[in-house]
C-alpha cells in the first residue's frame, strides 16, 4: 500500500507541475491502477504536507519581483548619474577647445 501511495504522490506532483490542483477524482482517473477514495485522500494529504503552499510560492515570487524592480531602479539611477557626469565632462571638453 505504501508503494501505491508513493505512486499516487508522484501523479499529484505531475498534476501540480501542470498547474492543476490534485483532487480525488482527478487522481483516481489519472492513476494507471484502481485507486480507492481513501488511498487518493491519503496521497493528496501527504502531497499537500510535503509541498510548500501556493501562497508561500506566490509571496516569494512577489518579493523577488519587488527586489528585481528595486534593483533595476537603482541601476537606472546609477546609469542616469553616470550619463550626467559624462555630459558635464563632455561639455567641459567642448568649452576647452
Amino acid at each position: 500500500m505504501n508503494n501505491t501511495i508513493n505512486q499516487l504522490i508522484i501523479i499529484c506532483q505531475k498534476m501540480h507541475e501542470e498547474g492543476k490542483t490534485p483532487s480525488v477524482g482527478m487522481l483516481r482517473s489519472k492513476a494507471p491502477f484502481k485507486v480507492s477514495v481513501t488511498e487518493a485522500i491519503d496521497a493528496i494529504k501527504r502531497f499537500n504536507a510535503s509541498t510548500p503552499t501556493i501562497q508561500a510560492k506566490q509571496f516569494q515570487h512577489d518579493n523577488q519581483s519587488d527586489n528585481d524592480a528595486l534593483s533595476l531602479a537603482s541601476r537606472v539611477d546609477a546609469l542616469e548619474r553616470e550619463v550626467e557626469t559624462l555630459k558635464t565632462a563632455l561639455a567641459a571638453l567642448q568649452r576647452g577647445q
